[in-house]
């Protein structure tokens, strides 16, 4: 079959376009948004945390939203390269006791 005969068929953005919710994924959306009702009802509806709650919208929506259209799937990938550990043993045996390895992430 030569390349001019070839059936082409449109697949409809639906079916390969990531679920975002207003321009980030989903899960974190619905996140940050318990994490800032979070810190304004603790506030107390302060002025000071529905500053530091708009500024945490603003800030960090934007950071997820950038995120989010540069790879849909980094997220995801990371939040599962959380659960994996930092190191694996050299050599695997039963009574072997685990190295210190610094973490890869911070704080962690």
């Amino acid at each position: 079959m030569e390349p001019s005969q070839r059936q082409t068929r449109t697949v409809h953005p639906s079916l390969y376009r990531p679920i975002t919710l207003a321009g980030a994924e989903a899960r974190f959306v619905i996140f940050e948004g318990i994490t800032v009702g979070s810190l304004t009802i603790m506030g107390g509806f302060h002025w000071a945390s529905l500053l530091l709650g708009l500024f945490y919208v603003l800030v960090v929506h934007a950071i997820m939203v950038w995120v989010t259209r540069r790879d849909p799937q980094l997220i995801v990938l990371y939040l599962r390269s959380l659960q994996h550990p930092d190191h694996y043993p050299a050599h695997a045996r039963v009574g072997a006791t685990s190295l210190r390895v610094k973490p890869s992430i911070p704080g962690r």
